[in-house]
């Protein structure tokens, strides 16, 4: 017979076997992410840049959670290091991989004023970076996982109504095209879903304070919209509280 508390031990074994990689988790969404995925009972694993400086609220997060939590050195920038980054991960299946890291970009954000540089750094980070990651970590989803790109509705051209932000808008453009391409030739027929997520006018370092949308109600919407996406084979383009964007 099986009692209460066996089934209670059950259900928490099962939701703590879900694994989870969140590429940029040392501040703003990333850490928000990682911060509500341990609460949610996930085993995260969470890139930074340079563990040695790691921030005090992801080593906080590490002191509480225990082996629940891993945190590796990954930096977007450095492509040849995803080899490294794929055999850390060991030999259990991601069930969700989120790719949150990106950059503004120059303060103009006018395309007749960009530099070959800064314009490569910012498609580079913003919209190849994420695919190459993506790219490189399927063939270890489980199937039935989910890719999130964190992308943005300023992405979306059809929702461009103010033409601000062009170098940034378009980056993101970019990163919506380039994953289409991929859900539909390569992670879909794997059977691993896709979403374009879009965390809202966030209160972080490069929303600024007077977002509307605070830290929290954002990564909380999101890890809602990812869990709820496990298991579902197709690509959506998704706000913070499960809204379909166009594209």
């Amino acid at each position: 017979m099986t009692t209460g508390d066996d089934m209670i031990g059950t259900a928490s074994a099962e939701h703590s076997s879900r694994r989870a990689l969140v590429i940029g988790a040392s501040r703003g969404i990333g850490l928000g992410i990682t911060r509500v995925l341990l609460a949610h009972g996930w085993q995260v694993t969470a890139t930074i840049r340079n563990t040695t400086r790691t921030p005090q609220a992801l080593s906080e997060l590490k002191n509480a959670h225990g082996a629940a939590l891993e945190i590796v050195e990954f930096d977007l920038a450095q492509p040849s290091r995803l080899p490294t980054l794929a055999e850390s991960l060991g030999s259990q299946a991601l069930d969700l991989l989120i790719i949150s890291a990106g950059i503004m970009g120059p303060g103009h954000q006018r395309a007749e004023q960009v530099t070959p540089e800064s314009v490569g750094e910012l498609f580079d980070i913003n919209a190849m970076a994420p695919l190459r990651i993506a790219r490189a970590l399927l063939p270890i989803m489980a199937s039935g996982g989910v890719i999130g790109f964190l992308s943005s509705r300023m992405g979306s051209v059809s929702l461009n109504d103010t033409g601000d932000r062009e170098l940034y808008r378009a980056s993101k453009a970019a990163l919506n095209s380039l994953s289409r391409g991929f859900a539909i030739n390569e992670a879909l027929p794997a059977g691993i879903g896709v979403l374009n997520l879009h965390p809202g006018w966030v209160q972080t370092d490069m929303g600024g304070s007077e977002a509307p949308v605070t830290i929290e109600q954002s990564v909380t919407g999101l890890v809602n919209v990812m869990e709820d996406a496990l298991g579902q084979v197709e690509q959506r383009f998704v706000d913070f509280e499960g809204q379909t964007l166009t594209w």
